[in-house]
């Protein structure tokens, strides 16, 4: 049977007058008015710098800059222009982010993407290398540094005894915050490496760090001089193996009372006594003591070693950044120094310092066992100090002495986190004037070596192998015996 056409049209009218249609009707215009205004939010949000709309939940912050790249963008006063060069589709996530972050927060930085398949001759003025995708060129008027996309990547390995680790880390922030200080820098501060005493050479991880952180070096040969050149004004002298010439004691000493600086890393060694070096010290009244320092505090050493040694940090402007961040030093077989009767026209600042349950070894090189002998000196004892003198109103002497020989070397610097090397970095920094520090740290993409001293370790083993199985068994044990009592 048909229904009549104007029946329909009145049955399908009244459907629609009922109390259920009309609330159904308002549900729907409502619901697509919200759906209308979010998708209008949300279309009027991705105008708005990432900074803005997006929030970074990685541990090591590896979506955002960090506080010190962000100090250096607000001081610009020129314009930096960033060339990514980058092939359409080819994109390295964590450096597509850390860009848009640089042009997002800073309105004098400009992302301009240059195509290698568009333009292959675009390079050529700035590196003969091979340039791969995701290299970056940073440049402000007539200076410039490539950054090559191999290096924003690090992958380090370190064998230490029988334990084999890797990490691989992003380094682009800190490639790119130093080169945009390096392009906006007139001069940069040169430090002069001592040779001729059998030095060791600066490792290239921590040569690597002083170019990252716009920090030239130049060697310098005291041996056919009459005194330091006058171009000089910070001296670097890294763990000699044999003595300086009195000659060259007295010219340190006059570079050092016109206002020079001197850092100086000399530990335990299996050689002579430096006699001369420990000169330079001592004219400031500060003795150098022979020995290798003993850690009985397990809190105050690392790996079960009392001779590698994690000692405390005293506030100065070397510390304090360290200090603030938590980090360690790692203080491998140090001798001490004794500042008990300095000069009375020096200030003597401790940097490093021993516990009281530490103790120096006469021996040397020569010991047979870490426990305490005839002859040993009890602690605590400064292992690192700054010592400064003012010349006048416009120069300070300043001298800085570190008790170790093998501080800088890659294995114990990879175990500190790099705080090793941020500790010299620091120093040489303060010495040089330079007040932008480009402390800017590589962002794990693995692990990151946390350090804590021998008894920390000891405490979390057994929270961890017995304190908390204990805890589970006797929880269970108890849930077990009520549910059979019922």
């Amino acid at each position: 049977m048909k229904i009549p056409f104007k029946d329909y049209l009145r049955e399908t009218k009244e459907q629609f007058t009922t109390r259920s249609s009309k609330s159904g009707s308002y549900s729907f215009a409502l619901t697509a008015v919200v759906l209308a205004i979010l998708i209008t939010v949300n279309f009027a949000l991705s105008f708005l710098p990432d900074s803005y709309t997006q929030e970074d939940l990685t541990a090591n912050q590896l979506y955002s800059i960090s506080s010190q790249s962000k100090v250096l963008l607000s001081s610009l006063e020129e314009d930096i222009t960033i060339y990514w060069v980058v092939a359409s589709g080819e994109e390295d996530e964590y450096v597509e982010k850390l860009l848009h972050n640089y042009e997002d927060y800073s309105s004098r930085v400009n992302v301009e993407k240059k195509d290698p398949d568009l333009n292959p001759d675009f390079t050529n003025s700035y590196t003969d290398e091979e340039v791969y995708n995701n290299s970056i060129i940073v440049e402000c008027g007539d200076r410039y540094r490539y950054i090559s996309y191999e290096e924003m990547y690090e992958t380090s390995s370190t064998q230490y005894y029988s334990i084999y680790s890797s990490a691989d880390e992003f380094s682009g922030e800190k490639l790119i915050t130093s080169a945009i200080s390096y392009c906006t820098t007139d001069e940069l501060p040169v430090v002069h490496v001592l040779e001729g005493h059998g030095e060791t050479e600066l490792s290239s991880s921590f040569s690597d760090a002083l170019e990252t952180d716009n920090i030239e070096t130049e060697t310098l040969s005291l041996l056919s001089s009459e005194s330091v050149p006058e171009d000089v004004e910070c001296i670097l002298i890294n763990s000699p193996s044999t003595d300086i010439s009195e000659e060259e004691k007295d010219m340190l000493v006059e570079f050092l009372e016109g206002g020079g600086r001197v850092l100086i890393l000399s530990g335990t060694t299996e050689g002579d006594e430096l006699t001369n070096l420990n000169a330079v010290m001592e004219y400031y009244g500060i003795s150098v003591l022979e020995g290798v320092m003993i850690e009985e505090s397990t809190d105050h050493y690392v790996f079960n070693t009392p001779v590698l040694l994690m000692p405390d940090m005293e506030s100065s402007d070397i510390t304090d950044p360290l200090i603030d961040d938590n980090y360690h030093v790692i203080l491998p077989v140090a001798k001490a120094l004794d500042v008990s009767e300095p000069s009375a026209d020096v200030t003597v600042t401790p940097l490093l310092t021993s516990s009281d349950e530490s103790f120096l070894k006469a021996d040397g090189y020569d010991i047979e066992t870490y426990d305490k002998e005839d002859g040993d000196t009890d602690g605590p004892h400064t292992l690192s100090v700054l010592v400064t003198k003012d010349i006048d109103d416009e120069s300070q002497m300043q001298l800085v002495w570190v008790g170790s020989s093998l501080m800088l070397e890659d294995a114990y610097n990879e175990y500190s986190s790099d705080a090793n090397e941020d500790f010299v970095l620091n120093a040489l920094e303060m010495m040089c004037e330079k007040d932008d520090s480009i402390s800017v740290r590589s962002k794990s993409l693995t692990n990151e070596y946390l350090t804590v001293s021998t008894s920390d370790s000891t405490l979390i083993k057994v929270v961890t192998i017995a304190v908390i199985p204990a805890a589970y068994l006797i929880v269970g044990i108890i849930v077990t015996v009520r549910r059979r009592r019922r």
